[in-house]
Protein backbone atom coordinates (compact mmCIF):
# COMPACT_ATOMS: atom_id res chain seq x y z
CA UNK A 1 0.00 0.00 0.00
CA UNK A 2 1.18 3.51 -0.86
CA UNK A 3 -0.31 6.93 -0.08
CA UNK A 4 0.24 10.21 -1.92
CA UNK A 5 0.98 13.09 0.45
CA UNK A 6 -1.06 16.28 -0.08
CA UNK A 7 0.58 19.38 -1.51
CA UNK A 8 1.74 22.31 0.63
CA UNK A 9 2.65 20.28 3.72
CA UNK A 10 3.41 22.51 6.72
CA UNK A 11 4.35 21.82 10.33
CA UNK A 12 1.63 24.02 11.86
CA UNK A 13 -1.27 22.12 10.26
CA UNK A 14 -3.54 20.18 12.59
CA UNK A 15 -3.65 16.39 12.37
CA UNK A 16 -7.33 16.34 11.39
CA UNK A 17 -6.78 18.86 8.60
CA UNK A 18 -3.88 16.83 7.24
CA UNK A 19 -5.97 13.63 7.29
CA UNK A 20 -8.76 15.34 5.31
CA UNK A 21 -6.30 16.52 2.68
CA UNK A 22 -4.71 13.06 2.65
CA UNK A 23 -8.13 11.64 1.78
CA UNK A 24 -8.58 14.02 -1.14
CA UNK A 25 -5.05 13.47 -2.45
CA UNK A 26 -5.70 9.72 -2.61
CA UNK A 27 -9.23 9.88 -4.03
CA UNK A 28 -11.20 8.76 -0.95
CA UNK A 29 -14.74 10.09 -0.49
CA UNK A 30 -14.42 10.56 3.25
CA UNK A 31 -12.10 9.99 6.17
CA UNK A 32 -14.04 6.92 7.26
CA UNK A 33 -13.55 5.30 3.84
CA UNK A 34 -9.79 5.86 4.05
CA UNK A 35 -9.72 4.78 7.70
CA UNK A 36 -11.30 1.41 6.83
CA UNK A 37 -8.70 0.83 4.12
CA UNK A 38 -5.86 1.77 6.46
CA UNK A 39 -7.27 -0.47 9.19
CA UNK A 40 -7.37 -3.44 6.79
CA UNK A 41 -3.75 -2.76 5.85
CA UNK A 42 -2.78 -2.51 9.53
CA UNK A 43 -4.58 -5.78 10.22
CA UNK A 44 -2.12 -7.51 7.93
CA UNK A 45 0.91 -5.76 9.40
CA UNK A 46 0.08 -5.18 13.09
CA UNK A 47 -3.29 -6.39 14.36
CA UNK A 48 -2.88 -4.61 17.72
CA UNK A 49 -2.38 -1.25 16.01
CA UNK A 50 -5.29 -1.98 13.70
CA UNK A 51 -7.67 -2.33 16.62
CA UNK A 52 -6.79 1.15 17.88
CA UNK A 53 -7.02 2.92 14.52
CA UNK A 54 -9.71 5.65 14.72
CA UNK A 55 -12.61 5.40 12.28
CA UNK A 56 -14.08 8.81 13.20
CA UNK A 57 -12.20 11.98 12.31
CA UNK A 58 -13.23 13.85 15.47
CA UNK A 59 -11.67 11.05 17.56
CA UNK A 60 -8.57 10.58 15.44
CA UNK A 61 -6.12 12.48 17.62
CA UNK A 62 -4.07 10.41 20.03
CA UNK A 63 -5.21 12.24 23.17
CA UNK A 64 -8.70 10.81 22.61
CA UNK A 65 -7.30 7.30 23.09
CA UNK A 66 -7.12 6.25 26.71
CA UNK A 67 -5.81 2.75 27.31
CA UNK A 68 -4.92 2.10 23.66
CA UNK A 69 -2.88 5.26 23.06
CA UNK A 70 0.34 3.24 22.79
CA UNK A 71 -1.13 1.14 20.00
CA UNK A 72 -2.41 4.27 18.24
CA UNK A 73 1.09 5.75 18.37
CA UNK A 74 2.34 2.60 16.69
CA UNK A 75 -0.38 2.89 14.05
CA UNK A 76 0.58 6.47 13.17
CA UNK A 77 4.23 5.45 12.92
CA UNK A 78 3.27 2.74 10.46
CA UNK A 79 1.19 5.25 8.50
CA UNK A 80 4.29 7.45 8.10
CA UNK A 81 5.91 4.60 6.19
CA UNK A 82 3.14 4.78 3.57
CA UNK A 83 3.71 8.45 2.76
CA UNK A 84 6.02 9.60 -0.01
CA UNK A 85 7.26 12.71 1.75
CA UNK A 86 9.82 13.94 4.24
CA UNK A 87 7.27 16.23 5.89
CA UNK A 88 6.79 16.33 9.70
CA UNK A 89 5.77 12.93 11.02
CA UNK A 90 2.20 12.15 11.97
CA UNK A 91 3.17 12.05 15.64
CA UNK A 92 4.45 15.62 15.44
CA UNK A 93 0.96 16.69 14.39
CA UNK A 94 -0.78 14.73 17.13
CA UNK A 95 -1.90 16.01 20.49
CA UNK A 96 -0.51 13.51 22.97
CA UNK A 97 -1.65 12.58 26.46
CA UNK A 98 0.68 13.78 29.19
CA UNK A 99 1.02 13.16 32.90
CA UNK A 100 1.67 16.86 33.51
CA UNK A 101 -1.33 18.63 35.01
CA UNK A 102 -1.97 22.33 35.27
CA UNK A 103 -2.95 22.98 38.86
CA UNK A 104 -5.37 22.47 40.36
CA UNK A 105 -5.61 19.05 38.72
CA UNK A 106 -6.28 20.35 35.21
CA UNK A 107 -5.32 17.82 32.54
CA UNK A 108 -3.14 18.75 29.60
CA UNK A 109 -2.02 17.55 26.18
CA UNK A 110 1.34 17.93 24.49
CA UNK A 111 2.49 18.75 20.99
CA UNK A 112 6.17 19.12 20.06
CA UNK A 113 7.03 19.37 23.77
CA UNK A 114 4.57 22.23 24.29
CA UNK A 115 2.12 21.52 27.11
CA UNK A 116 -1.40 22.82 26.43
CA UNK A 117 -4.29 22.82 28.93
CA UNK A 118 -6.90 20.31 27.79
CA UNK A 119 -9.69 22.79 28.48
CA UNK A 120 -8.19 25.05 25.80
CA UNK A 121 -8.77 22.47 23.04
CA UNK A 122 -11.88 23.33 21.04
CA UNK A 123 -14.27 20.47 20.28
CA UNK A 124 -17.63 21.98 19.32
CA UNK A 125 -16.74 25.12 17.35
CA UNK A 126 -13.52 25.50 15.36
CA UNK A 127 -13.36 29.03 13.90
CA UNK A 128 -11.56 30.01 10.70
CA UNK A 129 -9.86 33.00 9.13
CA UNK A 130 -11.29 33.52 5.60
CA UNK A 131 -8.13 35.30 4.46
CA UNK A 132 -5.93 32.42 5.59
CA UNK A 133 -8.20 29.91 3.81
CA UNK A 134 -7.81 31.95 0.63
CA UNK A 135 -4.03 31.74 0.91
CA UNK A 136 -3.80 28.10 2.01
CA UNK A 137 -6.55 25.50 2.27
CA UNK A 138 -5.69 23.85 5.57
CA UNK A 139 -6.48 24.37 9.27
CA UNK A 140 -3.63 25.43 11.59
CA UNK A 141 -3.48 23.82 15.04
CA UNK A 142 -3.80 27.29 16.58
CA UNK A 143 -7.44 27.49 15.47
CA UNK A 144 -8.16 24.53 17.76
CA UNK A 145 -7.01 26.50 20.85
CA UNK A 146 -9.77 28.55 22.51
CA UNK A 147 -7.87 31.70 23.67
CA UNK A 148 -6.76 32.16 20.05
CA UNK A 149 -9.64 34.28 18.73
CA UNK A 150 -7.93 36.55 16.20
CA UNK A 151 -5.68 35.76 13.25
CA UNK A 152 -2.23 37.06 14.17
CA UNK A 153 -1.34 37.30 10.46
CA UNK A 154 -4.29 39.37 9.24
CA UNK A 155 -5.28 41.04 12.57
CA UNK A 156 -8.93 40.03 12.07
CA UNK A 157 -11.40 38.12 14.22
CA UNK A 158 -11.85 34.42 13.54
CA UNK A 159 -15.27 33.47 12.17
CA UNK A 160 -17.21 31.09 14.43
CA UNK A 161 -20.57 30.86 12.59
CA UNK A 162 -21.58 30.55 8.96
CA UNK A 163 -23.20 33.82 7.75
CA UNK A 164 -25.52 31.83 5.48
CA UNK A 165 -27.06 29.23 7.83
CA UNK A 166 -25.81 30.69 11.15
CA UNK A 167 -24.58 27.24 12.23
CA UNK A 168 -21.35 26.96 14.25
CA UNK A 169 -18.33 26.04 12.14
CA UNK A 170 -16.63 22.70 12.70
CA UNK A 171 -14.72 21.31 9.75
CA UNK A 172 -14.43 17.92 11.48
CA UNK A 173 -18.11 17.24 10.81
CA UNK A 174 -18.35 18.28 7.18
CA UNK A 175 -14.71 17.32 6.40
CA UNK A 176 -14.56 20.49 4.33
CA UNK A 177 -12.25 23.33 5.32
CA UNK A 178 -13.19 26.08 2.90
CA UNK A 179 -16.95 25.53 2.92
CA UNK A 180 -19.69 25.24 5.52
CA UNK A 181 -21.87 22.12 5.65
CA UNK A 182 -24.57 24.16 3.89
CA UNK A 183 -22.18 24.75 0.99
CA UNK A 184 -21.33 28.39 1.67
CA UNK A 185 -17.81 29.39 0.63
CA UNK A 186 -16.15 30.66 3.82
CA UNK A 187 -13.46 32.47 1.83
CA UNK A 188 -16.07 35.02 0.73
CA UNK A 189 -16.73 36.28 4.27
CA UNK A 190 -15.72 39.89 4.96
CA UNK A 191 -13.51 39.93 8.02
CA UNK A 192 -13.68 42.33 10.95
CA UNK A 193 -10.68 43.98 12.58
CA UNK A 194 -9.95 42.24 15.88
CA UNK A 195 -10.17 44.13 19.20
CA UNK A 196 -6.82 44.88 20.79
CA UNK A 197 -7.26 42.35 23.60
CA UNK A 198 -8.05 39.42 21.29
CA UNK A 199 -5.22 40.41 18.94
CA UNK A 200 -2.66 40.65 21.74
CA UNK A 201 -3.61 37.33 23.36
CA UNK A 202 -3.62 35.55 19.99
CA UNK A 203 -0.19 36.94 19.12
CA UNK A 204 1.07 35.86 22.54
CA UNK A 205 -0.20 32.30 22.04
CA UNK A 206 1.25 32.25 18.53
CA UNK A 207 4.70 32.83 20.03
CA UNK A 208 5.15 36.55 19.36
CA UNK A 209 6.47 38.83 22.09
CA UNK A 210 4.09 41.55 23.21
CA UNK A 211 5.05 44.35 25.59
CA UNK A 212 1.97 44.14 27.82
CA UNK A 213 2.29 40.41 28.67
CA UNK A 214 5.15 38.58 30.43
CA UNK A 215 8.02 37.75 28.08
CA UNK A 216 8.36 34.00 28.41
CA UNK A 217 10.25 31.93 25.85
CA UNK A 218 8.53 28.65 26.78
CA UNK A 219 5.09 28.37 25.17
CA UNK A 220 3.92 26.06 27.96
CA UNK A 221 4.49 28.89 30.44
CA UNK A 222 2.44 31.26 28.29
CA UNK A 223 -0.49 28.85 28.27
CA UNK A 224 -0.13 28.52 32.04
CA UNK A 225 -0.26 32.30 32.54
CA UNK A 226 -3.43 32.68 30.44
CA UNK A 227 -5.04 29.67 32.14
CA UNK A 228 -4.27 31.00 35.63
CA UNK A 229 -5.72 34.42 34.85
CA UNK A 230 -8.90 33.04 33.31
CA UNK A 231 -9.54 30.60 36.16
CA UNK A 232 -8.88 33.22 38.83
CA UNK A 233 -10.57 36.31 37.40
CA UNK A 234 -13.07 35.21 34.75
CA UNK A 235 -15.95 33.59 36.61
CA UNK A 236 -18.56 33.31 33.84
CA UNK A 237 -18.78 33.06 30.06
CA UNK A 238 -19.95 36.67 29.90
CA UNK A 239 -16.60 37.86 31.34
CA UNK A 240 -13.88 38.72 28.85
CA UNK A 241 -10.13 39.22 28.90
CA UNK A 242 -10.32 43.02 28.65
CA UNK A 243 -8.65 43.51 32.04
CA UNK A 244 -5.86 41.00 31.35
CA UNK A 245 -3.63 43.51 29.59
CA UNK A 246 -3.88 46.18 32.28
CA UNK A 247 -3.35 43.51 34.95
CA UNK A 248 -0.10 42.22 33.48
CA UNK A 249 1.13 45.65 32.37
CA UNK A 250 1.62 46.40 36.08
CA UNK A 251 2.77 42.91 37.10
CA UNK A 252 3.53 41.99 39.83
CA UNK A 253 2.40 45.19 41.61
CA UNK A 254 -1.23 44.59 40.58
CA UNK A 255 -1.11 41.12 42.14
CA UNK A 256 0.66 42.34 45.28
CA UNK A 257 -2.02 44.98 45.79
CA UNK A 258 -4.69 42.27 45.67
CA UNK A 259 -2.80 40.18 48.24
CA UNK A 260 -2.31 43.27 50.42
CA UNK A 261 -6.07 43.81 50.40
CA UNK A 262 -6.62 40.21 51.49
CA UNK A 263 -4.10 40.65 54.31
CA UNK A 264 -5.71 43.88 55.48
CA UNK A 265 -9.19 42.35 55.39
CA UNK A 266 -7.96 39.38 57.46
CA UNK A 267 -6.53 41.71 60.10
CA UNK A 268 -9.70 43.80 60.19
CA UNK A 269 -11.99 40.78 60.49
CA UNK A 270 -9.78 38.56 62.64
CA UNK A 271 -11.87 36.20 64.76
CA UNK A 272 -9.15 33.94 66.16
CA UNK A 273 -5.42 33.91 66.59
CA UNK A 274 -3.46 33.73 63.33
CA UNK A 275 -1.49 30.72 64.54
CA UNK A 276 -4.81 28.87 64.60
CA UNK A 277 -5.98 30.22 61.25
CA UNK A 278 -5.51 28.33 57.99
CA UNK A 279 -3.65 30.09 55.19
CA UNK A 280 -6.59 29.48 52.82
CA UNK A 281 -8.93 31.43 55.11
CA UNK A 282 -6.91 34.58 54.40
CA UNK A 283 -5.54 34.03 50.89
CA UNK A 284 -7.88 31.43 49.43
CA UNK A 285 -6.35 29.14 46.79
CA UNK A 286 -3.56 31.55 45.84
CA UNK A 287 -0.93 28.83 46.40
CA UNK A 288 -2.89 25.83 45.14
CA UNK A 289 -3.90 27.59 41.91
CA UNK A 290 -0.32 28.29 40.85
CA UNK A 291 1.22 25.03 42.00
CA UNK A 292 2.14 24.01 38.44
CA UNK A 293 1.60 26.28 35.46
CA UNK A 294 2.77 23.73 34.30
CA UNK A 295 6.07 23.93 36.22
CA UNK A 296 6.54 24.21 39.96
CA UNK A 297 9.79 26.20 40.15
CA UNK A 298 9.57 30.01 40.33
CA UNK A 299 12.10 30.32 37.51
CA UNK A 300 9.51 28.75 35.18
CA UNK A 301 6.36 29.96 36.92
CA UNK A 302 6.03 33.73 37.29
CA UNK A 303 2.85 33.48 39.36
CA UNK A 304 4.47 31.20 41.93
CA UNK A 305 7.54 33.46 41.85
CA UNK A 306 5.36 36.45 42.72
CA UNK A 307 3.54 34.53 45.48
CA UNK A 308 6.80 33.33 47.04
CA UNK A 309 8.30 36.85 46.92
CA UNK A 310 5.17 38.28 48.54
CA UNK A 311 5.08 35.67 51.33
CA UNK A 312 8.80 36.15 52.07
CA UNK A 313 8.16 39.88 52.37
CA UNK A 314 5.06 39.21 54.51
CA UNK A 315 7.06 37.08 56.97
CA UNK A 316 9.83 39.69 57.12
CA UNK A 317 7.29 42.42 57.90
CA UNK A 318 5.75 40.23 60.61
CA UNK A 319 8.65 38.89 62.71
CA UNK A 320 7.97 36.35 65.39
CA UNK A 321 6.67 37.83 68.65
CA UNK A 322 4.49 36.96 71.64
CA UNK A 323 1.31 37.75 69.69
CA UNK A 324 0.68 35.63 66.59
CA UNK A 325 0.63 37.49 63.28
CA UNK A 326 0.21 36.76 59.56
CA UNK A 327 3.59 35.02 59.50
CA UNK A 328 2.11 32.31 61.73
CA UNK A 329 -0.69 31.21 59.41
CA UNK A 330 -1.04 27.43 59.04
CA UNK A 331 -0.31 25.75 55.72
CA UNK A 332 -1.63 22.36 54.70
CA UNK A 333 0.65 19.82 53.10
CA UNK A 334 -0.32 20.75 49.52
CA UNK A 335 0.36 24.44 50.12
CA UNK A 336 3.64 23.59 51.81
CA UNK A 337 4.74 21.44 48.87
CA UNK A 338 3.86 24.30 46.51
CA UNK A 339 5.75 26.87 48.56
CA UNK A 340 8.79 24.58 48.71
CA UNK A 341 8.52 23.69 44.99
CA UNK A 342 8.64 20.02 45.82
CA UNK A 343 6.41 16.96 46.03
CA UNK A 344 4.04 15.93 48.81
CA UNK A 345 6.23 12.85 49.38
CA UNK A 346 9.20 15.13 50.06
CA UNK A 347 7.17 17.06 52.62
CA UNK A 348 6.39 13.82 54.48
CA UNK A 349 10.13 13.04 54.44
CA UNK A 350 10.91 16.50 55.84
CA UNK A 351 8.50 15.80 58.70
CA UNK A 352 10.06 12.42 59.44
CA UNK A 353 13.59 13.84 59.43
CA UNK A 354 12.65 16.80 61.60
CA UNK A 355 13.21 19.57 59.06
CA UNK A 356 9.54 20.58 59.29
CA UNK A 357 7.81 20.82 62.64
CA UNK A 358 4.09 20.10 62.85
CA UNK A 359 1.96 22.89 64.28
CA UNK A 360 -0.62 20.34 65.48
CA UNK A 361 -0.63 17.10 67.43
CA UNK A 362 -1.58 13.98 65.52
CA UNK A 363 -3.26 11.00 67.08
CA UNK A 364 -1.18 7.86 67.40
CA UNK A 365 -0.79 6.00 64.06
CA UNK A 366 -2.85 8.63 62.23
CA UNK A 367 -1.72 10.16 58.93
CA UNK A 368 -1.72 13.85 58.16
CA UNK A 369 -4.66 14.91 55.99
CA UNK A 370 -3.65 16.79 52.79
CA UNK A 371 -6.09 19.63 53.55
CA UNK A 372 -5.32 19.98 57.24
CA UNK A 373 -3.40 23.08 58.35
CA UNK A 374 -0.27 21.65 59.93
CA UNK A 375 2.76 23.91 59.30
CA UNK A 376 3.52 27.50 60.13
CA UNK A 377 4.08 29.74 57.14
CA UNK A 378 7.14 31.23 58.78
CA UNK A 379 8.90 27.85 59.12
CA UNK A 380 8.15 26.86 55.53
CA UNK A 381 9.56 30.17 54.25
CA UNK A 382 12.70 29.77 56.36
CA UNK A 383 13.21 26.22 55.09
CA UNK A 384 12.80 27.38 51.49
CA UNK A 385 15.31 30.19 51.99
CA UNK A 386 17.83 27.72 53.37
CA UNK A 387 17.86 25.71 50.14
CA UNK A 388 18.58 26.66 46.51
CA UNK A 389 16.66 25.17 43.59
CA UNK A 390 19.00 23.47 41.10
CA UNK A 391 18.88 25.22 37.72
CA UNK A 392 18.64 21.88 35.92
CA UNK A 393 15.62 20.63 37.85
CA UNK A 394 11.90 21.43 37.87
CA UNK A 395 11.57 20.03 41.37
CA UNK A 396 13.45 20.75 44.60
CA UNK A 397 14.69 17.63 46.38
CA UNK A 398 15.43 18.37 50.01
CA UNK A 399 16.19 14.81 51.09
CA UNK A 400 17.30 11.71 49.14
CA UNK A 401 14.84 8.86 48.87
CA UNK A 402 17.06 6.45 50.79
Amino acid sequence: MFLIAPEQVTANESLESFLIRLCKANGFESYQTMALVIRDWLQDNDHEAAGSWPLTLSRANIYHANHSSGFRVRAFKLLDELLDTNSPSMLERCLLNTTTAFSPNLASVSQRNIIIPLQFIRTLIIPVCPQCLTEHQYIPQLWHISPYEACHHHKCELITHCPSCNEPLNYLQAERMTHCECGYNLRLINTIKAPTVKKVISEYIAGKDVDCLPLRADMSERFGIILWYQNRYLHSKSDDDSSLISFFEHWPQSFFEELDDLSKTACDKQLKSFNKTDFSVVFGDVLASCQKLPFRTPQQNIVLEAVVDYLISLVEKNPICKVANLGDLKLNIIETATLLSTSIEQVYRLIEEGYLQLAIKLKLHSRLSPNQGAFYLRQAIELRQSRITPTYSNNMTYLPSW
